[in-house]
C-alpha cells in the first residue's frame, strides 16, 4: 500500500511502542447470507469466506488479467444428520482455506423434516450451479471447484461427486450450468445407511424409532426396507467405466455415530473400480471431535492443492 503521509517520528518519555501487523491486508473477508435459490417462499443462503483483496463484484479491467486472478473454490456442507444445520459451525476451521486463496461457500440446504431425499442434494447442486453462473461476480474459476462436507454433509459431498450433472437430481435453477466438481472431501460421512448398524454404534442414535436420521431422510425404516435408500447410496453410482473426481476420505476410528466401516465400504468400491481416492483413519477421534487437527487440515489443503491447481 502506498503511504500518502510520512511516518510520525514523535517520541515522548514513558510512551510505549507496539508493532503493526504488515499482513493485515491478508485477512479473510466474510459475506453473510448470500441467497442462491428459493424453494417456494423460502430463501436458501450461502455463507461466503473470501481471500483478502477479493469481494463480490469487484473484478474489472482486462479480461485476461481478470481470469488470472480468479480463485479456486470450495462448497462446504455442514453436517446435521440431514436436519437443520448450523451453517456457521465450521466457518472458523475453513478460514485457513480462505487464507490460502480459496473462496469458501457454506451451504444451507433444506432439512429432512421439511423435504426428504433428494432435496438436500438438489440444493447443494443448485448452489454449485449458482456460483458457476456468477463466477465473474464472485471472483471464482468455474473449472476449479471442490465439494467438502462432514457427517451428513460428507454424504452430501459424496453424492454430489458421484452424480455430477445427472438429470434426475437437477432442478430448473441455473440448469444450463454444470454441477459437477473437480474434487470431493468426505469427512466421516455415512455411505450405505442400510448397513450402518452392521458395525458397533452407540444405541442412543437408534433408541428413538421415530427420529432415526436416515429413516427421516428416506421416509421409512431403511433397515426393514433397504430399497428406499438405494437412490441415496453413493456406492450405487460408482462403476469402472464412469469418470469420477478424486475423493479424500477422513474418519475417526472411535466414531460412535457413523461407524468407521461406512467409509471402508466406499473406499473398497472406489478401489475395485480403479478410482483415485485417499483414505485416512484418525486414531482416537470420535464423530467430529478430536479429529480436526492441524495435520488433518494440512492433509485436506494438500489434497485441494493437487486437484484444484
Amino acid at each position: 500500500m502506498k503511504h500518502v503521509i510520512p511516518q510520525d517520528s514523535t517520541y515522548l518519555p514513558g510512551m510505549k511502542t507496539l508493532m503493526a501487523d504488515p499482513t493485515d491486508h491478508l485477512n479473510v473477508r466474510y459475506f453473510p447470507d448470500v441467497e442462491y435459490v428459493r424453494r417456494g417462499e423460502k430463501a436458501l443462503h450461502l455463507q461466503l469466506l473470501m481471500p483478502a483483496g477479493v469481494a463480490p463484484g469487484e473484478l474489472s479491467g482486462d479480461p485476461e488479467q481478470i481470469q488470472s486472478r480468479r480463485c479456486p473454490w470450495i462448497v462446504y456442507v455442514q453436517g446435521a444428520a440431514w436436519g437443520e444445520q448450523d451453517v456457521y459451525g465450521s466457518l472458523p476451521r475453513l478460514v485457513r482455506m480462505a487464507e490460502s486463496g480459496y473462496v469458501v461457500a457454506s451451504v444451507k440446504h433444506r432439512a429432512s423434516r421439511e423435504a426428504g431425499f433428494p432435496a438436500f442434494l438438489q440444493d447443494v447442486k443448485s448452489a454449485i450451479r449458482f456460483l458457476r453462473a456468477n463466477a465473474a461476480f464472485y471472483h471464482i474459476d468455474p473449472d476449479r471447484v471442490a465439494v467438502w462436507g462432514d457427517s451428513s454433509g460428507g454424504h452430501a459431498a459424496l453424492m454430489v461427486g458421484v452424480t455430477g450433472d445427472l438429470p434426475e437430481f437437477k432442478t430448473e435453477d441455473c440448469a444450463e450450468y454444470s454441477d459437477a466438481v473437480n474434487a470431493v472431501l468426505d469427512f466421516y460421512g455415512p455411505t450405505d445407511v442400510t448397513r450402518i448398524n452392521d458395525a458397533p454404534r452407540n444405541p442412543v442414535y437408534t433408541a428413538d424409532k421415530e427420529n432415526i436420521p436416515e429413516d427421516l431422510l428416506f421416509g421409512g425404516c431403511v433397515i426393514d426396507h433397504p430399497e428406499i435408500a438405494q437412490p441415496g447410496n453413493p456406492l450405487n453410482y460408482i462403476t469402472a467405466e464412469k469418470d469420477l473426481p478424486p475423493i479424500l476420505i477422513v474418519h475417526g476410528d472411535w466414531d460412535s455415530m457413523v461407524p468407521f466401516q461406512q467409509s471402508v465400504l466406499i473406499y473398497k468400491k472406489l478401489m475395485e473400480c480403479g478410482k483415485t481416492a485417499e483414505f485416512y483413519k484418525v486414531y482416537g477421534a470420535e464423530h467430529g471431535t478430536c479429529l480436526w487437527t492441524p495435520e488433518v487440515l494440512k492433509t485436506a489443503e494438500q489434497f485441494l492443492g493437487i486437484y484444484l491447481s
